[in-house]
């Protein structure tokens, strides 16, 4: 059974396990919560070039109002980036702020290299997806975690229905959420890049 983070509740949990699915130059998982960081480190140590951040928070109530024409249209999404960071800047981030961003259950963050050859995100739900043009060099990466191979990936989001619906909440740690990123993250670089569905 997959151990969820503390800013998510699922009804299905029993029929979540840890795995993972290769589509493509793509490959998502169910991670454990006590495993995110370690996943994530493992990514970050692997990357030779320096690396951006990105921080995906729910727009706003008033940009909702505006975007949405009724209430089956899409929620948006407002994306954060950090450009150049090097591997240890990265670290320093996780050490301040991964407890944080791992355990909210409303935001999605990853990181990614300038070269463009891979990325990492990590969303709602223990949805880990990492993309690379170089699968080769990913051969065994969830394995090493003890996360093996499936061919059909069941996530939370297939669990779904009126009877076990998923809720997810804001996450808090010493009174900050991850929208007190947008201020922490200033003298880091942090800036608006776009707002999209999602």
């Amino acid at each position: 059974m997959l151990k969820m983070i503390k800013g998510c509740k699922i009804y299905g949990l029993n029929k979540l396990q840890e795995h993972y699915e290769i589509n493509g130059f793509t490959m998502r998982a169910n991670v454990n919560a006590d495993k995110i960081r370690e996943v994530i480190q493992h990514f970050i140590f692997s990357q030779t070039s320096l690396l951006f951040f990105v921080l995906e928070l729910p727009s706003n109530e008033i940009d909702e109002k505006r975007l949405r024409k009724c209430d089956y249209d899409s929620m948006h999404k407002d994306i954060y980036y950090i450009d150049g960071l090097s591997k240890e800047e990265i670290l320093t981030l996780i050490t301040n702020y991964g407890d944080l961003l791992i355990n909210d259950g409303l935001s999605g963050f990853g990181f990614g290299s300038h070269d463009n050859t891979a990325e990492i995100m990590v969303d709602k739900y223990n949805v880990v997806t990492l993309w690379t043009h170089n699968m080769e060099k990913y051969d065994g990466f969830f394995e090493q975690h003890n996360i093996n191979r499936t061919d059909k990936l069941v996530t939370a989001w297939d669990t779904f229905n009126d009877d076990t619906p998923g809720e997810s909440f804001c996450f808090e740690v010493d009174g900050k959420n991850v929208f007190c990123l947008i201020d922490e993250l200033k003298d880091w670089g942090i800036y608006f890049a776009k707002q999209r569905e999602g």
